[in-house]
């Protein structure tokens, strides 16, 4: 959540600079083409907003500006005008690179006071959808997640660009973000995923395409390399999940690494090394 609060000040600092041009009756030349580059930006920071939101607490994935607004407009987010009318701005968006002709200039310049109302209408429905989760609210993704807790399902969805396929172990909030440690037992991986699956822990504003589906209920029963996520993992958990909040995990002994040692976790949560006795001392 507190990643898209970011985004949304973003914008909304990118609007009221917008504004601040918008709202006067005459303008110099170098006014005008300043105004114009601040709603090229202005309008960049709020539908790239809105397609976070999207993702994030609705599950919906939007590649294109044009797709952001239907889909805005479908939530109730944009009206059917306001829809239309940010299509437009768009294209005033794309007409900005030929600003030398005279013509083009004048005709965004005199809809400067019409598209910042418009975005201003655009980010209020933004805001007011974020405030609707609260400050430990529940976004769609979340409850996908608990489902799949609840009832023992894998997940299949995209997670910073590539397709996952996991098992939800613990979910819960840490810093104002909606966090999930997970198992990863197939799909792809930035640094390739073992034979045996990986931990992660994801964050689930940067989760889409969430799917359930049943099928073997994998907890990492043959994984030998703990993650750093597992070792120092310390999630405020829902009250109502079966895990006990602030639980420390410790690394089994047949799974602490290849030396068969056992891990060790402080009350933090953060992994020692196991103490060594003090080598034999050799005779002369």
């Amino acid at each position: 959540m507190e990643r898209l609060g970011r985004r949304l000040s973003e914008a909304a600092a990118a609007l009221a600079r917008l504004d601040e041009l918008a709202g006067k009756n005459e303008r110099s030349l170098v006014e005008r083409d300043s105004a114009v580059l601040r709603l090229i930006f202005t309008y960049e920071a709020v539908w790239k907003a809105c397609q976070k939101l999207l993702a994030t607490l609705e599950n919906i994935s939007a590649a294109s500006p044009n797709a952001t607004i239907r889909a805005a407009r479908n939530l109730g987010w944009l009206s059917d005008e306001d829809a239309q009318a940010a299509i437009k701005l768009g294209e005033e968006r794309n007409l900005a690179v030929h600003m030398y002709r005279d013509k083009v200039g004048e005709q965004i310049e005199s809809h400067l006071g019409a598209h910042a109302a418009l975005l201003h209408r655009w980010l209020d429905a933004l805001s007011q959808r974020l405030a609707e989760t609260g400050e430990f609210g529940t976004t769609r993704t979340y409850r996908l997640f608990e489902q799949a807790i609840i009832e023992k399902k894998q997940i299949v969805c995209m997670y910073d660009g590539y397709r996952r396929e996991l098992c939800p172990i613990i979910l819960g909030h840490s810093q104002g973000e909606e966090k999930s440690l997970t198992y990863q037992f197939g799909g792809e991986s930035r640094s390739g995923l073992p034979r045996d699956g990986e931990w992660r822990c994801l964050f689930l504003s940067n989760v889409s395409d969430v799917q359930l589906r049943s099928g073997r209920w994998h907890t990492g029963d043959n994984h030998t390399r703990p993650s750093r996520c597992v070792e120092i993992v310390d999630l405020d958990v829902d009250p109502h999940s079966p895990y006990d909040p602030k639980r420390p995990l410790s690394v089994p002994d047949d799974r602490a690494g290849t030396t068969g040692r056992r891990s060790t976790t402080s009350k933090k949560g953060r992994r020692r090394s196991p103490r060594r006795s003090p080598a034999p001392k050799r005779r002369k």
